[in-house]
Formats: C-alpha cells, sequence, structure tokens
C-alpha cells in the first residue's frame, strides 16, 4: 500500500478486478449506421474473446434490431439510437433503445417472395431469448441474449 492510499484506507490487490465487459453507442437514426454499428461490436466483442461464430450472430442480430428500429420506430431526441451490449452470465445481450412507434414489437408472417418481415424469426433462431422493454416517454428496448460456447473448443492438432 503506497501512502497515497493509505492516506484514503485502500488496500491494494494484486488480483484483476472482475469487469463485466459492456459498451453502450450512440448511433443516427440512419440505415447507414448499421454497418458501421456491426464492426464496431464486432471489434469490441472479438477484443473480450468471444468467437468467431458468435461473433456472426451478434452482427446479424444488430443488423436486424437496428434495421427495424430504423424501418418501423422514431428516433431518440437528438435524431439517435442507443445499441448496447454486455456479456454475463454466459450470453452476449444485445439491445437497441428507439423513441418506440406504438405498434407492437411480434414477428410476423412473410410470404416466400416478400422482402422483409423475417427480422424476428431471425432472431429467435439465433437468440436463446429476446424481449421489448418500454419505458417511460415512449422510448422502447428490444433487446437479444445469444448464448457462449460454455467452453472454449481446444485447438485441433494432427497427431501421427
Amino acid at each position: 500500500m503506497n501512502s497515497h492510499d493509505a492516506a484514503r484506507g485502500e488496500a491494494q490487490s494484486d488480483a484483476p478486478r472482475r469487469t463485466t465487459p459492456s459498451s453502450v453507442l450512440r448511433l443516427p437514426y440512419s440505415a447507414a449506421a448499421v454497418g458501421t454499428a456491426r464492426r464496431r461490436v464486432r471489434r469490441e466483442l472479438a477484443d473480450a474473446g468471444v468467437g468467431s461464430s458468435v461473433l456472426d450472430d451478434v452482427e446479424v442480430v444488430v443488423s436486424e434490431l437496428l434495421g427495424n428500429a430504423v424501418r418501423h420506430a422514431r428516433p431518440i431526441a437528438g435524431g439517435v439510437l442507443l445499441l448496447g451490449w454486455r456479456i454475463e452470465d454466459g450470453e452476449v445481450t444485445v439491445r437497441v433503445t428507439d423513441g418506440g412507434s406504438g405498434r407492437t414489437v411480434e414477428p410476423r408472417e412473410a410470404g416466400p417472395m416478400a422482402d422483409s418481415g423475417r427480422g424476428l424469426h431471425i432472431i429467435e433462431t439465433l437468440a436463446s431469448s429476446w424481449g421489448v422493454v418500454e419505458h417511460a416517454g415512449g422510448l422502447r428496448t428490444v433487446w437479444a441474449a445469444l448464448p457462449l460456447p460454455s467452453s472454449p473448443r481446444p485447438d485441433l492438432r494432427i497427431v501421427r
């Protein structure tokens, strides 16, 4: 303990601090922001040790959640959306907060030739769970939780 720490009554420890990796991004309410957000989330999650198969799924979920917010909801004051992610309890949870729309968020049936309407079905397939939280002031958060593998796969080796 150095004198500064002692003066504040803090003990030093060699134990690593346990933090929950997470981030929140303010994004312009624009379809053009989706690709940038997808790449940034992928990079941050990769830096946190998330494997490539989960990263692929997270990118799809981010695209669908943001795309739905831009197509079907209003922006938050200032013309933005919020995109957040968190790693906790063996899952990556992704959430998008928008200004709401007055419509219920639910999967809909899309015909075989439809060019939209499959997003929430895709999220249901990739995520272990998803949901909607309605906030005061008309804000809404749609979230999805994707499971992380329970243990890392060992590198494959050829034995002769």
